[in-house]
């Protein structure tokens, strides 16, 4: 297993043993099952989330000598259960409200450049890696930095962006860790949306990545269509006067702060790794 499928298997696991009806006489072996790619992607220096974290305490090379009891008392187990099922709540609790937070910021970030720009070009790219290759988090992380320095920069593709935002996110099996990137350029100055989700793609692919990413420009015709034909279309040319799209343009972009999944959160993040990040507004 590569480092994203095992954290998710590692959680998986844990998500079991806090449940009422797992035998816990199964959990020394159950631990065991997994050590070996548990011990091969482990870095003290990472955030795990709580059911993570409590698997790597329990580990032989890590485990406290109080702990050990875990493995042989049921009370003592049934103590474990309460206290890392409370613990992965107060995540997922935390994990929410920062969402929340941060859909209201991208919303009043988005109302402000609409107040400043007569027409805004939205362009969204989906970022991930090709199927056989597993980049760890660190690597995951390189790759973002690069990019969004390019971003940040005006570089190239970018020189006419007026904003941007982002969020990492960790996915099932097929795509692991992978990035949900919105540009919004000066619909004044540019109008060829997919091209430029084309252009921003195949950066990712082959500069930022080496031939190791892959992308999905959100913005090409064939995706557009159907949100056109249910008018909910909410990227692409949004005029300021037209109040409709903008309003489906808010609806559109608060994915990338609230996403529709509450397990999309990052198993193990570096030090100071934001989930979530955008653009700062300039002052007139």
């Amino acid at each position: 297993m590569n480092e994203p499928q095992t954290l998710l298997a590692i959680e998986n696991l844990m998500k079991a043993v806090i449940q009422k009806t797992y035998h816990w006489i199964n959990f020394k072996s159950d631990h065991a099952e997994l050590m070996h790619e548990a011990r091969a992607i482990y870095h003290s220096y990472r955030e795990y989330i709580p059911l993570i974290q409590a698997y790597f305490d329990l580990l032989p090379e890590k485990i406290r000598l109080r702990d050990e009891e875990i493995f042989n008392n049921r009370a003592v187990f049934q103590e474990f259960q309460s206290e890392i099922k409370e613990a992965q709540k107060k995540f997922i609790q935390g994990f929410k409200r920062n969402n929340r937070r941060n859909q209201g910021n991208l919303e009043e970030y988005f109302a402000a450049l609409v107040e400043r720009h007569r027409k805004l070009l939205l362009v969204r790219v989906d970022l991930h890696y090709c199927s056989e290759k597993h980049p760890s988090i660190k690597q995951f992380n390189q790759n973002i930095e690069k990019l969004i320095s390019r971003v940040q920069n005006k570089d190239t593709i970018f020189k006419d962006q007026v904003g941007y935002a982002y969020r990492l996110e960790q996915g099932g099996k097929s795509r692991g860790y992978h990035c949900h990137l919105l540009i919004i350029y000066n619909g004044s100055l540019h109008r060829n949306d997919g091209y430029l989700g084309q252009e921003i793609g195949e950066l990712w692919q082959e500069k930022i990545t080496n031939g190791e990413g892959e992308f999905y420009n959100c913005n090409q015709s064939k995706h557009k269509q159907r949100y056109k034909q249910e008018g909910t279309l909410g990227i692409g040319m949004i005029p300021r006067e037209d109040q409709n799209k903008v309003n489906h343009a808010q609806a559109t972009i608060s994915y990338l702060a609230r996403p529709e999944k509450d397990d999309q959160y990052l198993r193990g993040k570096l030090p100071d790794m934001r989930e979530f990040s955008k653009g700062q507004l300039r002052s007139r």
